[in-house]
């Protein structure tokens, strides 16, 4: 399979121990002592973009090996999941209701992006990219879980709640756009 995929798993790796760093507590008080707090996140931000750069040129250069076919109604699911999962991002940054149902909206967000692409693809560098970031979320989740990590108490106005929905199927339609310019591949196929 080659160097591409070594570069695939190579991103996967840098993204996910930059990230389950700072998720274990000792981990994390380690590397704000050692960095300061900005130097912590500059820390989290260098090496997730570092992640995400390998895991995309990985990507991009791989060879299509075929593993399993396609669900027939995977697009129609992913039709209905992906809008859910950007309303879940944007989420994970708006203020709003939501986050009394999940302490984690954007890691479920990246599930539900997982599972949509893994339904339309079946090969192996996109078991690996998007099986990969799913599996990190699913852990991600279980250790933020152990840390003592709960949805949240708080009531906000039911205004950012539609705020948040707005914004989020603003989002998926400028994916659903920009999809085949970004990514190469149009949706609609």
């Amino acid at each position: 399979m080659g160097h591409t995929m070594i570069l695939l798993i190579l991103g996967l790796i840098v993204f996910s121990a930059v990230h389950f760093a700072i998720g274990l507590r000792a981990g994390r008080v380690k590397l704000e002592n050692r960095f300061g707090r900005w130097g912590l996140r500059a820390f989290v931000a260098l090496g997730a973009l570092l992640g995400l750069a390998l895991m995309a040129q990985g990507y991009s250069m791989a060879r299509f090996y075929p593993i399993w076919t396609p669900a027939a109604w995977g697009q129609e699911l992913g039709a209905v999941l992906m809008p859910v999962a950007s309303i879940l991002l944007v989420a994970a940054y708006v203020p709003s209701n939501i986050k009394k149902i999940t302490a984690h909206p954007m890691l479920i967000a990246v599930i539900l992006w997982a599972i949509t692409h893994l339904l339309v693809r079946g090969d192996w560098a996109s078991l690996l990219l998007f099986g990969g970031l799913g599996l990190y979320s699913a852990l991600a989740m279980g250790l933020a879980w152990i840390r003592g990590v709960r949805p949240a108490t708080t009531q906000k106005s039911p205004w950012f709640d539609g705020l948040v929905v707005v914004i989020g199927l603003a989002l998926y339609g400028g994916l659903l756009i920009a999809h085949p310019h970004l990514f190469g591949v149009s949706v609609f196929q």
